[in-house]
């Protein structure tokens, strides 16, 4: 890191320039080296994880793993094995390739029924081709921390007769009508960001449908809610100027994966949408999820800002 303490200086110089150095000082102190043990049957209770690597230039991937209850677990705190299914796993995800070039990795464990997630940011101990190849994937926690469950709708995953889903669909360099639909109704995303020299991140974002709002078939928007002051994704996006989104289709089980350029707009929209973030798409990656995954959904979160807030 660039400097002592949980953040480096993008997000040092975002906090500053949003005015909340001081809570972002306060909410630091969360952040720590290892995963606490009141969090370690969390993590392993969870049947999918969000991930985030990086390409090695601009390109900052999400992407999801699936497993049974126990796929994820910690001994210790320090350390996160992961064991994914091979049937379960999509070869062709960027995610593979990405961890064979720096190894940098970040984990999000988001119950979406309980609206609970916790972030780990770390590397792999190896990037051995076997390793990956058997989806054995072994992570040294550099920073953990939970997060709250501000904008997260509750939705109920029910795993029955899993099996593998199809490769890679299609790729595309912007948007077809397709994909705008998608996003359009929408009420929940992840974003991958990258500091080079702190490594990688991956969170969630979420709001009323049409809270991401599709500019153009190439531009995306993403409102910036009020939140915990770390402003994790936004100092990468400041250093970097690039970021991903994942996309889940709950209905259709498919998901899109869209990276980009990303920069900051400062302009304040609304008392809850401080700012807002643009993607300038330059890849589109669609693909099926595996088949067998139902989500039930439960309810909006109480957080969401009103559709007039939006307008």
């Amino acid at each position: 890191m660039t400097n002592s303490g949980p953040y480096h200086d993008g997000e040092r110089q975002v906090q500053a320039l949003a005015g909340k150095s001081g809570q972002g000082e306060a909410m630091g102190r969360a952040i720590a080296k290892s995963i606490t043990p009141g969090a370690w049957q969390f993590l392993a209770a969870q049947s999918m994880l969000v991930l985030g690597s990086w390409d090695g230039a601009r390109g900052a991937w999400p992407s999801l793993l699936f497993g049974e209850p126990g796929f994820a677990v910690t001994h210790d705190g320090t350390e996160v094995q992961l064991a994914v299914p091979s049937a379960w796993a999509d070869h062709h995800d960027p995610l593979w390739h990405n961890l064979r070039q720096n190894g940098l990795i970040s984990l999000l464990a988001i119950e979406l029924s309980t609206r609970r997630r916790l972030r780990i940011n770390g590397h792999l101990r190896s990037v051995a081709d076997e390793l990956l190849a058997e989806g054995r994937l072994d992570v040294i926690v550099d920073q953990a921390y939970p997060n709250c469950p501000k904008y997260i709708q509750r939705r109920i995953l029910r795993m029955d007769r899993t099996q593998p889903g199809r490769p890679c669909m299609q790729e595309n360099h912007s948007l077809n009508a397709d994909h705008a639909s998608l996003i359009a109704n929408a009420d929940a995303c992840f974003v991958a960001s990258v500091h080079q020299e702190s490594g990688t991140d991956v969170s969630h974002r979420g709001g009323l449908p049409g809270f991401v709002r599709v500019e153009s078939t190439t531009r995306l928007r993403i409102p910036d809610y009020v939140g915990n002051g770390m402003f994790n994704t936004l100092g990468n996006i400041h250093e970097s100027g690039f970021a991903g989104l994942l996309f889940i289709d709950f209905d259709n089980g498919r998901q899109l994966q869209v990276i980009g350029d990303a920069k900051i707009d400062w302009s304040r929209e609304s008392a809850t949408v401080e700012r807002s973030w643009l993607l300038d798409i330059q890849r589109v990656r669609e693909s099926s999820l595996p088949h067998g995954l139902k989500w039930e959904f439960v309810d909006f979160s109480p957080f969401n800002p009103t559709p007039m807030l939006l307008a």
